[in-house]
C-alpha cells in the first residue's frame, strides 16, 4: 500500500512520461489517504491523485498535466468535463426566476440536471449552430450555447484527457488506483451529437441569496458524461496499463 508517496513533482510532457506516471500509480494499486484534511470529501481521491502526479492547483482553462488533463472517477456518478454557463447575459437569473422553486431555506432554487427530457419539462435541442434548453410548459427564459463556444470551452482543456477509475474504502479511508484509460483528438460532430441525444448531462446550480432581493448565486452550469460515453466525443483511445515504461 502507498502511504503518502509522491510519484514525481516535474510535470512530463510527453505522452510516453505521462503515461509511465500513472502506470507507477496503478502498479501500487492501494493508497492510504492521508488524515490531515486536505484529501476529506467527495473530491479527495482526485486531489491525491493529482498530487501523487505533482499536478499543481489548476484553474485555468488548460490541461493538468502537460498536454493531459487527469480526472478520477469513482463508482457509478457523472464526469464533470467542464463548467460553461450559457448565454444570453443575465440569463442565470431569469432562469432561476422563471423556473426556480422555494427551497428548504425560503430560497428561490434552480438545481437541475437536463439531458434527455426531465420531468419538470426540461430537454435539450440542436438548433442550427446552437445547443438550447427548452421547456415544454414554459419557454421563457432560453439558454443556449454556440456551437463553437461550447466545443472550445471542451477541446481548450480536454483535448487530451486520462480519466483514472478507482474505489475508495473507508476505515482507514484509502483509494484504489483501477485502471486509466487515455483520450485525445475531440471529435466536433460526435460532441455536439451526445449532446442533442441527451448523453451529456447540462446541470444547474443557482439559487438566490436569502435577504439579498434578486442577488443570484451560481455554482457554474457543468458539462458531465457516463465514463463509458467518452468514446463517442473522441477519435481516439488506449488503455493505461501498469506495465508502461
Amino acid at each position: 500500500m502507498g502511504r503518502g508517496k509522491i510519484v514525481g513533482t516535474i510535470q512530463p510532457r510527453s505522452s510516453t512520461a505521462t503515461f509511465k506516471k500513472v502506470a507507477e500509480i496503478l502498479r501500487t494499486g492501494t493508497w492510504e489517504l492521508p488524515t490531515d484534511g486536505k484529501y476529506n470529501g467527495h473530491g479527495g481521491p482526485g486531489r491525491y491523485l493529482e498530487d501523487l502526479l505533482g499536478i499543481k492547483a489548476n484553474n485555468a482553462d488548460a490541461p493538468d498535466l502537460g498536454d493531459w488533463e487527469i480526472k478520477f472517477h469513482g463508482g457509478n456518478s457523472l464526469l464533470t468535463l467542464f463548467h460553461k454557463d450559457p448565454e444570453p447575459r443575465g440569463i442565470i437569473r431569469a432562469i432561476v426566476h422563471d423556473h426556480g422553486w422555494d427551497d428548504s431555506k425560503g430560497r428561490i432554487s434552480f438545481r437541475h440536471t437536463i439531458g434527455k427530457e426531465t420531468s419538470r419539462g426540461f430537454y435539450v435541442v440542436n438548433e442550427g449552430d446552437r445547443i438550447v434548453i427548452r421547456n415544454r410548459h414554459k419557454d421563457a427564459a432560453v439558454p443556449h450555447w454556440d456551437h463553437n463556444t461550447l466545443f472550445n470551452a471542451f477541446a481548450a482543456k480536454l483535448r487530451r484527457l486520462i480519466v483514472v477509475e478507482g474505489e475508495v474504502l473507508k476505515n482507514p479511508r484509502r483509494v484504489i488506483y483501477k485502471e486509466a484509460t487515455a483520450y485525445w483528438e475531440p471529435d466536433i460532430k460526435g460532441f455536439m451529437q451526445a449532446i442533442a441525444d441527451g448523453l451529456f448531462y447540462v446541470d444547474f446550480d443557482a439559487r438566490t441569496q436569502k435577504g439579498r432581493g434578486s442577488a443570484i448565486r451560481n455554482h457554474g452550469t457543468k458539462f458531465r458524461i457516463k465514463v463509458e460515453d467518452l468514446s463517442i466525443v473522441y477519435a481516439n483511445k488506449r488503455k493505461i496499463t501498469s506495465h508502461e515504461s
